[in-house]
């Protein structure tokens, strides 16, 4: 009885009540009936309104029509008929509050709260509102300036990222009796260059010689000093002036300037026939080797003083031997120290991690990369920045597996059919990748071998063959890193035209995508020689980018998506087999010449010379067409080789 006795009390006197009621700061309403009639609203709540008279007595669509369309009716509707309260947060509001015709704007947070009479039915509802402008204002500022600075934090990195790049080798060797990989990072928190680098050079009797380094420093001078040591140790080794006329060349050099002086250098010589290791270093931090079983060991290197400090001569390169299956691991000393932690910890910690990269045992799915020698590159480096409080530096590890077999030479045999070019794409490709080849000399030699094998299925064989067999297709690759492709036929090319026009280009194309071509023609058919030096990606970038897997693979079918009134987004082989779709689809989207088009050729594998000539005929169908694509892809090296690099477009095209 005591409670309900006090659920009747009195809340105060009513002068009182209804004084506390105006002066609370929130905007208050209590509503009566379907039709949402005012029975209360505060001084906030009226002010809000502009203080327009007559507000109490009359329904809220009367008092505020302007409302209308703002879903706030719609609300108020919604708590009437489902007798359930409703909360907003942070919802814009325009509201007529000088009487002008024009709406003001702020933002509200919300709670609409259902009323009931004794007998438990609707009677109405009452609605808190708090004005929360300010605070959205604020925020919204923060975020853009939040997003402001990470753009400008970007964009400064995206500028390091490229100068690094622009100083470190584009790529690094592809050999038969070893695989490379190397990856370099900025630290987290640096927006400047570093001083770290790396080089790896074949060598004319088949052994490869590495090297890793680090310049004292950040910034422009110590990556520009890093590019010179670069420079010189590259040359050296190139000259084969061995791991101790190197290191004496390097030496001299950083001497010479203060910029240069006290930095640090690995080198190392393998030869990956018989395993023999020769390693030498200037107060550089000791190689190791992940063994093929599956544990770290260390060399035991002889290390000299700093290059270019006037200290006694180079010490004697330490001899050891890789057996097959062991991965040589040099790197920078961003990867192992810590602040306030010792540098064995480091090592130890790296020589773990780096095993245990090489020799997990990963799903087929996973996105980790596939090869052992770049796991051990890529995993390891992003897995040192998960401890000791991060890399506070920026950090290199070059990797260098001694492989057991040298990869088996490639051959297939294709049809006397256009359908064969596809299974030469896909299996050329696919050997090309198995190899450690890089995406773009894969797509370049890819490209060139479909050409030349295009031009023995459409020109060598008057008659279909008595075999059946159109073109025999072989690669192989040498210990100088370069692949050697043939494709011979067993008939005779039809001589050249004087002017070939748009469809005679396959041969300028196979020459501008490799290094040699050579033709030979006798009475038992042409062999097409193409050759071209091959390298494999290196991972730049900062510790917060994900590294998969790097296979590359040729889309098997053409694929084209509209983006828009006037884009058509084309993905896949441009050949014979397939240009006649692409050229309708154009002149579809195109409406026959009667729409502007720029056609994004970012994803398509392969560009033929039928695809060529195609795209000549469609330019004198389509006045407005244009050409979408980079000039370092497939596409962009073509249409630069044929002519048609005037219908490029530099635009921003829309996403998918």
């Amino acid at each position: 009885m005591a409670a309900d006795a006090a659920d009747e009390a009195p809340a105060g006197i009513p002068t009182d009540v209804v004084a506390a009621f105006e002066d609370i700061p929130a905007v208050l309403w209590a509503f009566e009936g379907p039709e949402h009639r005012v029975v209360a609203a505060n001084r906030a709540a009226r002010a809000s309104m502009g203080f327009r008279p007559g507000i109490v007595g009359r329904p809220i669509r009367e008092v505020a029509p302007e409302l209308e369309g703002q879903q706030v009716f719609e609300t108020l509707d919604e708590v009437w008929t489902r007798g359930e309260p409703v909360i907003g947060d942070e919802r814009r509001i325009l509201v007529d509050r000088d009487g002008d015709g024009r709406l003001e704007e702020d933002w509200y947070s919300y709670t609409f709260v259902p009323t009931h009479h004794a007998d438990g039915s609707m009677r109405g509802m009452t609605v808190h509102i708090g004005r929360v402008t300010e605070d959205v204002l604020r925020r919204r500022e923060a975020e853009t300036s939040a997003a402001e600075s990470e753009r400008r934090r970007q964009a400064a990195q995206d500028v390091v990222l490229t100068l690094q790049r622009s100083m470190l080798p584009t790529g690094l060797p592809v050999l038969p009796r070893a695989r490379l990989a190397a990856r370099y990072v900025v630290a987290g928190q640096e927006l400047a260059a570093g001083g770290d680098w790396f080089d790896a050079v074949p060598l004319a009797d088949g052994r490869v010689a590495v090297a890793v380094g680090d310049v004292v420093g950040h910034g422009a001078s110590a990556s520009a000093a890093m590019g010179r040591l670069r420079a010189i140790g590259g040359n050296a080794l190139e000259a084969d002036r061995g791991v101790a006329g190197t290191l004496a060349e390097l030496d001299r050099f950083a001497a010479r300037e203060r910029a240069t002086r006290a930095a640090t250098v690995c080198v190392a010589v393998l030869d990956p026939r018989t395993g023999e290791l020769e390693v030498a270093a200037a107060a550089h931090p000791p190689p190791f080797v992940v063994t093929a079983d599956g544990t770290a060991r260390w060399i035991d290197v002889a290390a000299g003083p700093p290059l270019g400090t006037g200290a006694p001569a180079t010490p004697t390169p330490t001899v050891d031997r890789l057996d097959p299956g062991d991965v040589l691991v040099l790197y920078t000393d961003g990867l192992v120290e810590r602040p306030g932690h010792p540098l064995d910890e480091g090592l130890e910690a790296l020589a773990r991690t780096a095993v245990a990269a090489g020799h997990e045992h990963v799903e087929d799915d996973a996105t980790v990369p596939t090869a052992q020698v770049d796991r051990i590159a890529a995993l390891t480096v992003e897995r040192m920045g998960w401890t000791g409080g991060g890399h506070a530096d920026d950090a290199t590890l070059l990797a260098v597996k001694r492989t057991a077999e040298p990869p088996e030479p490639f051959a297939l045999e294709i049809p006397a059919d256009p359908r064969g070019l596809r299974t030469l794409r896909r299996a050329l490709d696919a050997w090309l990748d198995a190899t450690g080849v890089g995406e773009d000399d894969a797509l370049a030699l890819t490209h060139a071998a479909g050409e030349a094998a295009t031009n023995a299925l459409e020109h060598a064989h008057p008659e279909p063959p008595a075999d059946g067999v159109g073109a025999r297709v072989a690669a192989a690759l040498d210990d100088d890193g370069r692949v050697t492709v043939t494709v011979a036929d067993s008939g005779t090319w039809r001589p050249a035209a004087d002017d070939p026009g748009p469809r005679g280009r396959g041969l300028m194309m196979m020459r501008g995508l490799v290094d040699r071509v050579d033709v030979v023609t006798g009475p038992a058919g042409t062999t097409v020689t193409l050759a071209a030096p091959v390298r494999r990606d290196v991972l730049v970038g900062s510790y917060d980018d994900a590294v998969t897997g790097p296979g590359h693979g040729v889309a098997e079918d053409l694929a084209t998506e509209q983006r828009g009134p006037d884009v058509l987004a084309v993905s896949g082989p441009l050949d014979t087999g397939t240009v006649e779709r692409f050229r309708h689809r154009v002149l579809e989207v195109a409406r026959g010449g009667a729409r502007e088009l720029t056609v994004d050729l970012h994803g398509v594998s392969v560009f033929s010379s039928a695809a060529v000539q195609t795209v000549h005929e469609l330019r004198r169908d389509l006045p407005g067409l244009r050409l979408h694509a980079a000039g370092a892809s497939v596409s962009g090296r073509v249409l630069a080789l044929t002519g048609l690099d005037d219908l490029l477009d530099g635009a921003v095209l829309p996403s998918p």
